[in-house]
């Protein structure tokens, strides 16, 4: 907020001081001539005396004006203290108790608003990940008949009819071994389907144009590995997202490869600086058995079919919160 402050400024004018004049009359003496007598004429009786020359008087002068002080001004009332609007989003330290389902901010509606105006497909989402992102595992079974919602959740199905063959759509943006730096070197991108230049997430906006993007990334990454550097990486990812006018929707993931699921952290905090919705994926698989992970697989795979079938099913109430939030629908009673 920009604060206005007034100033007001007094002026004083001098007046010049007036000079008294004195104006004095004076009487010339007599000049005697040569040999005239010395003896001085007596007065005559009857003369009067002739009166005193009168000294003229000064003429009176004004007294000099002086000042009048200008009216006193009120003191101008400072504008009011800007009270900053109370930001009630989680805290990205605390990420793990983030929501699943992700809500969605003002400025996640500008992004798909924009990307409406630019041409993206509505009716289109997409992804960017390694292998757990290919459409046989991830959300594919909905292009299918082969999942079940139950009553309760039956209203899925109204999301599952607006996006149809998307959910087995394949992305060039995943691919095995897919990481957070390789999204964004076109060395991995698909060269029968990209330009020379193009990095699969570049590609894959460039060819599918979808509405919303969902970002899977963190399993390929090491132990040790700087998180900071994998934040600068997703940063970037999210930067071309949005730029080409696509809604990311960010997710955890269930592992923990780097030791203190600082990627996680690096996740949220992303999410929270563009506001953009983050699916807290890791939640949703801690009341699973090993936290969804796989024991014979290193504990970086999901176990199947219970790790699995949770992904998808939470994937897709994310997909649907955001619709509905969007399109202003009613939401699902919890």
């Amino acid at each position: 907020m920009i604060k206005s402050f007034a100033h007001i400024r007094w002026g004083i004018g001098a007046a010049g001081l007036g000079l008294l004049l004195s104006l004095a009359a004076c009487a010339a003496a007599p000049s005697q001539a040569a040999g005239a007598s010395t003896q001085t004429a007596p007065a005559a009786a009857d003369t009067p005396a002739p009166a005193p020359a009168e000294t003229a008087a000064a003429p009176v002068q004004p007294s000099p004006a002086q000042p009048t002080a200008e009216p006193s001004q009120p003191s101008p009332t400072p504008p009011p203290a800007p009270t900053p609007t109370a930001d009630t989003r989680p805290d990205p330290a605390r990420w793990s108790e983030w929501p699943v389902i992700p809500t969605l901010s003002a400025t996640a509606r500008q992004i798909y608003e924009y990307g409406q105006a630019q041409g993206m497909h509505a009716q289109r989402f997409s992804s960017v990940g390694d292998c757990q992102s290919e459409p046989n595992v991830f959300m594919g079974i909905y292009a299918t008949d082969r999942y079940w919602l139950g009553d309760q959740y039956q209203y899925l199905q109204e999301t599952i009819d607006y996006f149809g063959e998307g959910f087995e759509h394949q992305s060039a943006a995943v691919r095995d071994g897919l990481s957070a730096p390789t999204a964004l070197s076109p060395m991995w991108a698909d060269k029968t389907l990209c330009q020379s230049d193009e990095s699969p997430v570049a590609c894959e906006l460039r060819l599918y144009q979808p509405a919303f993007v969902f970002i899977n990334l963190g399993t390929n990454w090491k132990a040790g590995a700087s998180a900071a550097r994998y934040e600068q990486y997703l940063r970037q990812i999210v930067d071309q997202v949005i730029r080409a006018g696509a809604l990311p929707i960010l997710s955890t993931k269930a592992d923990n490869v780097e030791g203190d699921h600082s990627l996680n952290r690096a996740t949220a905090q992303v999410a929270h600086d563009y506001d953009v919705p983050l699916w807290n994926f890791w939640l949703a698989a801690q009341s699973l058995e090993n936290g969804g992970l796989d024991p014979e697989r290193d504990n970086i795979y999901l176990s199947s079919p219970d790790g699995w079938d949770r992904r998808n099913f939470t994937a897709l109430q994310s997909l649907d919160a955001v619709r509905r939030a969007l399109f202003n629908l009613p939401q699902p009673a919890p």
